[in-house]
C-alpha cells in the first residue's frame, strides 16, 4: 500500500501537477491521522473491556468476602442476643422480680466473651488498587464504600466494648466472684469440667451477687454494649446482602 501511494506521488511531481500533489498530500495525511485515531480508538476500547472485567473479577471477589461476612455476623448476633438474654434475665433477679438461681454463675462467665468480627478487605482493596472503582456503577461504587466504613464504625465499637470487659468487668468478677467456677455452675463447661470433682463446695453465696450494686451497673452496661452490637451486626448483615444482590445484576 504504502508502495502504491509512493508511486502516485511520484507520478504527479514528474508531471508538475503540485496543485494535485498538494491535494493528495493533505488527503494521505488525514488518511494517516485516521488511521491513527482508529487504532488508539481500538486500544482504548480494549483497555476499558480489560479493566471492565478485572473489575467484575475484584467484585466477585468482594461477593465472596461480604457472604463471609454475613455468615461471622450472623453468628455474632446471635451470641450477643444470647448476652442480651442472660443480662435481661439477671437484672430481673437483681430487681427481685424473679428469685435468684444458680443461673447467675453462668451468666456471670458468658459476660466475659469478647466479640470481634474479622473482615477479609481482599477484594476491596484489589479493586482500589486498579483503580477499578470507576468502572462499576455509581451506586454500587457508593453501597461498597459506606459498607466499608460502616465496618469500621463496627470495630470500633467492638473495641469500646472489649476494653470494658478486659478492664472492668472481667477482673471485678474474677476478683470478687472466683468461686463460681465450680460444679454447680451450669455453663456446659464448667459443669463439664468440674463433674467429677469432689470436693466439698464452701462460700456460696448467690445472695451476695445480687446484692452487689456496682456489679448490677456492670451488668447494665454488658447489656447496653451487647444492644448496640446487635444493631451494628443486623445492619452489617443487611447491607453485604443488598450489595450482593447489586453484584449479582
Amino acid at each position: 500500500m504504502i508502495k502504491f501511494f509512493r508511486k502516485i506521488r511520484q507520478k504527479m511531481l514528474t508531471e508538475n501537477k503540485f496543485s494535485k500533489y498538494l491535494i493528495y498530500a493533505i488527503g494521505e495525511i488525514i488518511l494517516v491521522v485516521i488511521g491513527i485515531l482508529i487504532a488508539l480508538g481500538i486500544n482504548n476500547w480494549n483497555e476499558k473491556k480489560s479493566n471492565i472485567n478485572r473489575a467484575k473479577e475484584h467484585l466477585e471477589t468482594i461477593k465472596l468476602n461480604l457472604q463471609d461476612d454475613i455468615i461471622q455476623a450472623e453468628k455474632l448476633l446471635s451470641e450477643t442476643q444470647t448476652t442480651i438474654d442472660y443480662a435481661n434475665d439477671f437484672l430481673e433477679q437483681f430487681k427481685t422480680l424473679k428469685p435468684v438461681d444458680n443461673n447467675v454463675q453462668m451468666y456471670l462467665i458468658y459476660m466475659m466473651f469478647e466479640r470481634n468480627i474479622e473482615i477479609n478487605e481482599s477484594g476491596i482493596n484489589a479493586l482500589v488498587n486498579s483503580n477499578g472503582m470507576s468502572f462499576i456503577d455509581k451506586g454500587l461504587q457508593t453501597k461498597i464504600l459506606n459498607y466499608y466504613r460502616y465496618i469500621e464504625q463496627l470495630k470500633s465499637r467492638e473495641l469500646n466494648a472489649n476494653t470494658e470487659i478486659k478492664t472492668m468487668y472481667e477482673p471485678y468478677i474474677k476478683d470478687n466472684y472466683y468461686w463460681i467456677y465450680n460444679k454447680t455452675n451450669p455453663w456446659h463447661r464448667q459443669a463439664e469440667f468440674y463433674k467429677d470433682d469432689p470436693r466439698i463446695l464452701e462460700n456460696i453465696d448467690l445472695k451476695s451477687i445480687i446484692d452487689d450494686k456496682k456489679l448490677e451497673v456492670m451488668i447494665m452496661n454488658r447489656r447496653y454494649q451487647s444492644n448496640l452490637i446487635s444493631d451494628f451486626y443486623t445492619n452489617t448483615i443487611k447491607e453485604a446482602t443488598e450489595i450482593i444482590a447489586e453484584i449479582e445484576k
